[in-house]
């Protein structure tokens, strides 16, 4: 199925590495040009290379989208490069500590909430004028579903994830007038790098036994039998992203193998 994304510029933010890494190279792949953000520099380069080596395009837009300033400036020079953004995708997140919420530190919930948060009604802030100019415009957010039912050990995460949810639905009844869509994708564990790394340490802590039995644990709690891969919420983030999504804004799209079925 053609979804009609090929010449669409898209801005991902946090797209160094990780599920940020893998929408950009499926937005390349579909015929988007794509503005990898983020702040480390040789993530971007890496994500960049790996595009252009699979014959799409991209170019780096390096900024930390916790200063306003910064990130407005970014999108100034991508639509100086690209001619116009169409499509923002707001992935950028950071986990500061898996800890109980008395025992993280104000500090880190500071700086998590500005990432994920902030960062995102930034990138809004600076897009979304050129995108109500030209009467079109798809933002999907990335949320979890630990935000939506609740999360032990990742409060702060969890709560910024949150606020991001509410903004994805307040902010579709402003801008669908202007044929503008937001949407969230919310993913419940999927076997991203920054997942694939923590089992790694995990196994280190607990031994290779205890760690397959937790992992199949966790499987047996998801009705799939199965955690996702990082395929499964690009795929949803494609869609939303497309024009086969037209008629749909406001809402949050749980890619969970059924973990969580909510209203």
């Amino acid at each position: 199925m053609d979804l009609k994304l090929n010449d669409r510029v898209v801005f991902i933010t946090g797209s160094g590495s990780g599920l940020g890494r893998k929408f950009a190279l499926d937005f390349a792949a579909e015929g988007a040009r794509v503005a990898v953000n983020d702040v480390n520099a040789a993530g971007i380069a890496q994500t960049v290379d790996l595009v252009k080596q699979a014959g799409g395009k991209a170019m780096p837009a390096p900024c930390d989208i916790t200063r306003l300033e910064a990130i407005a400036e970014m999108v100034r020079k991508v639509e100086a490069e690209y001619g116009r953004i169409d499509i923002l995708v707001n992935n950028a997140a950071v986990l500061l500590a898996h800890a109980l919420f008395l025992e993280t530190s104000p500090e880190d919930c500071d700086r998590e909430i500005k990432v994920i948060l902030y960062g995102t009604l930034n990138c809004a802030r600076a897009l979304l004028p050129g995108m109500i100019e030209r009467q079109y415009g798809k933002i999907v957010n990335i949320v979890t579903d630990a935000a939506r039912a609740g999360q032990e050990r990742e409060v702060n995460y969890s709560s910024a994830k949150g606020g991001v949810i509410s903004f994805t639905k307040s902010i579709a009844r402003e801008v669908g007038r202007h044929n503008i869509n937001v949407n969230a994708v919310s993913p419940a564990a999927t076997n991203s790098p920054m997942r694939l790394e923590g089992l790694r340490q995990l196994k280190e802590k607990i031994g290779e036994q205890k760690l397959l039995e937790r992992e199949e644990k966790i499987r047996r709690a998801y009705p799939m039998r199965r955690i996702g891969e990082p395929e499964d919420v690009s795929h949803a983030v494609l869609f939303l992203a497309s024009d086969l999504a037209r008629h749909v804004t406001g809402q949050v799209l749980s890619v969970n193998g059924g973990y969580a079925m909510l209203g």
